[in-house]
């Protein structure tokens, strides 16, 4: 963290010493401090991240399309509220999960219906939707307040190596059942939130949640999940999640300027 401080406080510097004094000598300072901090200007290097095209990346793809996921009226999935269309977030302030007008409409229009028995007509969710859009970067916590959290914190890993604490387990406790990525884990949740996917009808614990999709997936998706891992063992939760998670972390954005700019563009 010191070590990101200073070079930002150099790189601010030089950027107004760079519009004072001429934009090559700035442009030469910061190709400097660039090169003294090693950056490589893609914040992808050095992370093992999956292709879109990889088999459980498209299998994730499929999942987190799906509303087979709502345990109770099937009528929000994962890209409810995080479209790649809508940068991977929902175009809302905030989030309309279940009990919309019109279930198949995603982004601004998404209203609650008139008839929905458990809202006034506001807003589902009391968060803004994050986009999934670079989630396999983030490598200390998830959630707006953190409640999904790497506890080792290792820079490159997304999560993995040193155990996850997740709202299953108490503060700093790891959860051996978060999967090997902040995203995996983070896949754990939504589908345990009334407002989010899960519905007001179905009456379980979030281990009973998690235990009826495995059975209401594997009546169509067994042979997916079998061709994908290339095994016979079917669909299980920690599946659902990880694969999930597999096509979040293929979201990879990092074709930007200032990486050209480092580059030597």
């Amino acid at each position: 963290m010191k070590t990101q401080l200073k070079f930002f406080s150099l790189l601010s510097a030089t950027l107004l010493l760079s519009a004072c004094g001429g934009s090559d000598s700035g442009e030469r300072s910061l190709r400097t401090l660039i090169n003294d901090a090693g950056l490589t200007g893609d914040p992808s290097t050095g992370r093992t991240l999956p292709a879109i095209t990889d088999a459980k990346a498209q299998l994730g793809m499929k999942v987190f399309f799906t509303k087979g996921l709502g345990v109770s009226k099937q009528d929000s999935a994962c890209v409810t509220c995080h479209h790649p269309v809508l940068g991977g977030g929902d175009g809302l302030s905030l989030p309309v999960g279940v009990e919309a007008e019109n279930d198949n409409l995603l982004g601004p229009g998404r209203f609650h219906s008139v008839t929905a028995t458990n809202y006034d007509g506001g807003p589902t969710v009391p968060r803004n939707a994050p986009t999934t859009f670079n989630i396999g970067l983030w490598d200390q916590v998830l959630f707006h307040d953190g409640r999904v959290e790497s506890l080792g914190k290792q820079a490159g890993q997304n999560g993995a190596n040193t155990g996850i604490r997740t709202p299953d387990t108490g503060f700093g406790q790891i959860d051996i059942n978060a999967g090997l990525t902040l995203p995996a884990a983070q896949a754990r949740f939504p589908v345990t939130s009334p407002e989010e996917m899960k519905g007001f009808v179905f009456v379980g614990n979030n281990d009973a949640v998690r235990a009826q999709l495995e059975t209401d997936l594997a009546v169509d998706w067994t042979a997916e999940f079998n061709a994908a891992y290339g095994d016979t063992n079917g669909v299980t939760y920690t599946r659902i999640a990880e694969v999930i998670a597999e096509y979040e972390r293929s979201q990879v954005f990092v074709d930007t300027p200032w990486k050209a700019f480092v580059q030597g563009d």
